[in-house]
């Protein structure tokens, strides 16, 4: 991806944090056109200063969304990264914050869906969605982050077979732990945590591969996918050591 023949016109979501800065600042190392998504305006500073074009944005109001994705010419790849975490501590179920984190989580990545998919089939297009490896198995205090992940890879997997016809190919991203500001309110072990230099490297490597599916770190995602596949009690278990205080 190093001649110009191959530079791109790339829109990131959740660029001023964690993995979206630093795929922001990967890719204009390498010479492609990047227009950042956020709300950190010191972070958006920082990366018009490498070369980016800024896009404070709020990913909630779809209008503005739309209004601003249109007025990009041209998108060859979109990945969209923004989102939160909130966790839930029972006995107690936070209706608002569970809500809040689905709606936010699905919100801007459907709003940015809409925004960059006319775009993308005009290019013929890649469009990235960020999971999470928390979706292959159930753990407590992530009913509501798990969730909304779990719906990310089920819509990104759809996509997958209804875009085919528009020739706009899309890749779902499941990462393990990264370390992030998101990652540093966790308070129990994080097994085979990524950098986000790690983590950029291996959604790139993936997306340049034309992955489908690009998981990482693979010797955390391959057991969560195997634990997942056994009976309900084996991963109860697990799920019930790993989060106990």
């Amino acid at each position: 991806m190093n001649n110009n023949a191959n530079k791109l016109s790339i829109v990131i979501t959740g660029a001023t944090s964690g993995i979206g800065k630093q795929l922001a600042k990967d890719y204009l190392s390498d010479g492609h056109t990047v227009y950042a998504v956020g709300r950190d305006d010191e972070a958006l500073a920082e990366l018009k200063e490498l070369g980016a074009n800024p896009i404070d944005l709020d990913l909630m109001d779809r209008d503005k969304v739309i209004d601003a994705f249109n007025d990009i010419d041209k998108i060859d790849l979109a990945i969209c990264g923004a989102g939160m975490c909130e966790y839930l501590d029972m006995p107690n179920f936070d209706s608002e914050a569970f809500m809040k984190v689905m709606s936010v989580n699905m919100g801007t990545l459907s709003h940015a869906i809409e925004g960059a998919l006319p775009k993308l089939i005009e290019s013929k297009g890649r469009l990235v969605g960020i999971g999470s490896a928390s979706a292959y198995v159930p753990f407590a205090r992530a009913e509501a982050y798990g969730s909304s992940k779990a719906a990310i890879h089920y819509l990104m997997k759809t996509l997958q077979i209804s875009l085919a016809p528009f020739d706009v190919a899309v890749s779902l991203v499941v990462p393990g732990f990264v370390e992030t500001p998101m990652t540093k309110q966790n308070d129990f072990p994080m097994p085979f945590i990524q950098t986000t230099e790690q983590a950029s490297q291996a959604i790139r490597d993936g997306i340049n591969s034309g992955d489908d599916v690009i998981e990482f770190p693979k010797k955390l995602t391959l057991p969560l996918k195997t634990l997942g596949a056994l009976p309900d009690r084996v991963w109860q278990q697990v799920s019930e050591k790993l989060n106990k205080k």
